[in-house]
């Protein structure tokens, strides 16, 4: 073939069998090249670009009773398509007689509603127009009526734009939820945001950087997909409380809310039913299995016995991992406690915590208790002590933190009530680092009195647990 510059074909990028080159030796062409009819790669390119341009089409038919789906509110979903796709997107105004509406009476008010059996031509075609380059004709073409036949806009919206979408089947709304909560971390440790639909889920790079690299891609999907099948194997324990204990409080409790935190338990107290008479009430727990295990223990304990609860939290069975002569003095540190404090003390796989009858002295014991953990494991236990409240609503939305937080080997529990972040496991110094960021930044104050002002609400990781959370950002 010839090594003369090749022109641009179709808006296509130059051939390179001697375009390159020239443009290497000179900032610009003196002229535009003419068309090299010698040249096998403009062949191939030209013959590549008549092929799509003549696949792609300029129109698509849709169902007449999908028109309103693909407009969105006052056309919404047509312009988010429009932008993603790179096209304009036009519905064809002729769309045939207006459905029939029918009306409903009930207690001096009338509902009126669209009647789709009173239009015969509910599932006539109507065309919708595509103006745009040719490949980004057949990529809204594919969009328009994946959309119409009830996919999600956003979806291929995003993917349009190069986000990754995949489907998942959870089919659970409290496993949706938890993956919600889940991909906070996954999605942000590879610089992204996520979503999870009813049966897709998508990830978008932040900031609006377009598409991931190939191997960007391939590591965040497959960090996501791991998440998702986590999320389908939570567990679901349900403790019958008694009503007279006001379990109505327990997904606030405190002893549970590291827990919450840490591993995303669910909990929630089920309404009872107004004719019916019971003196329990049922709280429902899900998610991690272990961690969902501990967390009934110490909601048993404390709406079912009645007791005073506490807790700390551990990595997985660090506790336990004690052997030789420090199992053997740690346990009897543990038994002079208990018998001191009047306390029981209960080691779970996730959390140690403690039960008893008097609130102070449950208090008592879990601050020994930590003394005691840092003396036995002081490579993996360590109380930060004297956090400002600015600080600690900080942690508790901080996402790096959320990132660490994720690893089997770091567990964190911030205490608001008392300000401290207790750090467990191999992450300390990374932690550390996180706290001292948060800590940098200079309290609020109220003017009037120049004492430090409660920090605006701010949204939390635990935020993307709740039934009405859609998006996590």
């Amino acid at each position: 073939s010839s090594s003369a510059a090749c022109p641009p074909i179709l808006g296509l990028a130059q051939c390179g069998q001697g375009a390159s080159r020239e443009l290497g030796a000179r900032a610009r062409p003196t002229r535009a090249p003419r068309w090299d009819a010698t040249c096998s790669r403009c062949a191939r390119v030209a013959t590549r670009a008549a092929m799509e341009e003549q696949e792609a089409p300029w129109s698509v038919e849709v169902p007449k009773s999908q028109v309103s789906r693909l407009l969105g509110p006052n056309g919404s979903t047509l312009k988010r398509l429009s932008v993603a796709c790179g096209c304009e997107i036009e519905v064809s105004k002729q769309r045939g007689p207006k459905k029939g509406v029918k009306s409903v009476s009930y207690g001096g008010q009338t509902q009126f509603y669209e009647d789709k059996d009173g239009d015969p031509e509910a599932e006539a075609p109507v065309k919708v127009f595509i103006r745009g380059g040719a490949r980004k004709r057949l990529v809204a073409a594919e969009v328009l009526r994946a959309v119409a036949a009830g996919d999600d806009p956003e979806d291929h919206a995003a993917r349009a734009e190069g986000a990754i979408v995949f489907e998942h089947s959870l089919q659970h709304p409290d496993k949706e939820a938890w993956a919600r909560w889940r991909l906070l971390a996954v999605a942000h440790a590879h610089g992204a945001a996520a979503h999870v639909g009813r049966k897709t889920a998508r990830l978008v790079r932040k900031g609006g950087a377009g598409a991931f690299s190939e191997e960007a891609g391939e590591a965040a999907l497959e960090a996501a997909e791991e998440a998702m099948a986590e999320a389908s194997e939570l567990v679901e324990i349900k403790v019958e409380a008694l009503d007279e204990l006001e379990p109505e409080e327990a997904p606030s409790d405190k002893a549970v809310a590291p827990l919450v935190d840490q591993y995303g338990v669910i909990i929630r107290a089920l309404d009872q039913d107004d004719n019916a008479v019971s003196e329990f009430i049922t709280v429902r727990l899900f998610g991690p299995p272990e961690a969902t295990k501990d967390a009934a223990e110490m909601l048993t304990a404390r709406f079912v016995g009645g007791k005073a609860t506490a807790s700390i939290l551990q990595t997985p069975g660090e506790v336990q991992g004690l052997s030789g002569d420090y199992a053997s003095d740690f346990a009897g540190d543990v038994q002079a406690l208990e018998a001191e404090c009047q306390v029981t003390v209960h080691k779970g796989h996730t959390a140690l915590w403690i039960s008893g009858d008097d609130t102070e002295k449950v208090a008592d014991a879990r601050k020994t208790l930590q003394e005691m953990l840092q003396f036995y494991l002081p490579s993996a236990f360590l109380l930060v002590e004297g956090l400002q409240p600015s600080a600690i609503e900080h942690l508790l939305a901080d996402e790096d933190l959320g990132v660490l937080m994720a690893k089997d080997d770091c567990a964190v529990m911030i205490d608001e009530e008392h300000r401290s972040a207790w750090i467990c496991g191999k992450q300390r110094e990374a932690v550390q680092r996180r706290i001292e960021q948060a800590s940098r930044a200079p309290p609020r104050t109220t003017p009037a009195t120049g004492e430090e002002a409660p920090p605006p609400a701010k949204r939390r990781r635990t935020d993307a647990l709740s039934f009405a959370s859609e998006a996590v950002l």
